[in-house]
């Protein structure tokens, strides 16, 4: 039933299409957003595939550095 519903709607918006405006912009406001949910699926699917990788060498970084900085001025102060 929703084959032949989805012919109906396709037949009638190819009709509009060729005869008003109207036409054309319901059939570009269908054609982006089926645009848009594949890619917002794509998006999912990566989500689901590909890992986080629970590494953060940024924060690694910041913490060398904190703890650098914390030693470099405990040897300006005993001098």
């Amino acid at each position: 039933m929703k084959l032949v519903g989805c012919i109906l709607v396709a037949g009638v918006l190819g009709i509009l299409a060729f005869i008003s405006p109207i036409g054309w912009y319901a059939l570009t406001a269908i054609i982006v957003g089926v645009i848009f949910r594949s890619f917002w699926l794509l998006k999912e699917i990566h989500q689901h595939i590909v890992p986080v990788d629970p590494y953060d060498g940024v924060k690694d970084a910041y913490e060398r550095y904190i703890l650098e900085r914390e030693e470099r001025e405990k040897q300006e102060q005993n001098g």
